[in-house]
């Protein structure tokens, strides 16, 4: 029997410095110190890439149909930034080349002609593109589907996730909001997040603070199971990061995220950190409000799923 075909497109030409980890852990903050170091692209997003690792969660699709979206995705991404097609001009954006280092690059590129050129243009420039990617470590897609990159893992107290979600209606009213970038699953008249797949009625059952730390509880779980299958050298292309360490020490992070990319910062990369307030002071006794009011509105076997969250956090260094 002829073996079924299976999509195909190549790897990546160009490096890619992955901002990964769950909403509101400090993604966009820090694709903007990575997009300031010496040669390296201003920051991207691309929200339709995300759709391929909830899908796989989901089982929509194959894990092969999400390594070739991956691959395509990113491919399109890399050339249309080199001729300047399809690039964020709108000032504010954290993606906008407003907020780069050298927007005149991007406005020069338009000039280049389209076509074979450009591939040869990316593969001897050898750039190093920062895109930012929720919860990237949940599936191995990533390390099927690409070459030559690593991964800034962003994580923060989960305290402050878990409030940082409410404030945005991350349990509740968003995810029919037609401005939703994650997947979301409809379930019976209910739209709800993907991470939600599998328990969408006990979801519906919890109240607003055992929603969010079972759903952060399930990708914690899920990101366990992923790395413990990577090899040795994939393990080695992960760097955690707390976006607490960034507030309070963002020169010792910058240093670190310089050396692993062998890039240096440059004067723009102080001009990111006084416009972002680096560093700033840390209320510790803000986190410690926040988890008695939630214990207070949380069941025992809630409290243990965050007292489990919260250990995981204080042990990555």
């Amino acid at each position: 029997m002829t073996k079924k075909s299976l999509p195909y497109t190549h790897k990546n030409i160009s490096r890619i410095a992955f901002v990964s980890g769950n909403t509101r852990t400090g993604k966009a903050l820090t694709l903007k110190i990575i997009a300031s170091l010496k040669d390296i692209e201003k920051g991207n997003v691309d929200f339709l890439m995300e759709q391929a690792t909830g899908l796989t969660i989901t089982k929509d699709i194959k894990k092969e149909t999400a390594i070739y979206y991956l691959r395509r995705a990113f491919s399109i991404l890399d050339y249309n930034l080199r001729i300047g097609r399809e690039v964020n001009f709108r000032k504010g954006d954290f993606t906008s080349v407003h907020e780069y280092q050298k927007p005149k690059k991007y406005f020069d590129n338009l000039k280049f002609k389209e076509g074979d050129g450009v591939i040869r243009a990316i593969k001897k420039e050898k750039r190093i593109i920062p895109l930012l990617i929720h919860c990237g470590l949940i599936t191995s897609n990533i390390f099927s589907a690409f070459h030559k990159f690593v991964i800034f893992e962003m994580i923060r107290n989960p305290v402050s996730v878990i409030f940082s979600w409410i404030n945005k209606k991350y349990d509740n009213d968003f995810n029919d909001s037609y401005r939703v970038t994650t997947l979301t699953i409809k379930y019976k008249k209910n739209i709800l997040p993907f991470y939600t797949f599998g328990w969408e009625s006990k979801y519906l059952k919890l109240n607003k603070f055992e929603r969010i730390i079972e759903m952060l509880y399930i990708l914690e779980k899920q990101k366990e199971k992923v790395i413990k299958k990577l090899k040795k050298t994939e393990l080695k292309k992960i760097f955690f990061i707390k976006l607490e360490d960034l507030h309070v020490k963002p020169d010792i992070v910058v240093s670190r995220i310089e050396k692993i990319l062998g890039k240096k910062r440059t004067k723009f990369t102080k001009k990111v950190l006084l416009k972002e307030k680096l560093p700033r002071i840390i209320i510790k006794n803000d986190v410690i409000k926040k988890r008695d009011l939630m214990k207070k509105n949380i069941s025992k076997t809630y409290y243990k799923k965050l007292v489990f969250l919260e250990k995981k956090y204080n042990a990555v260094k």
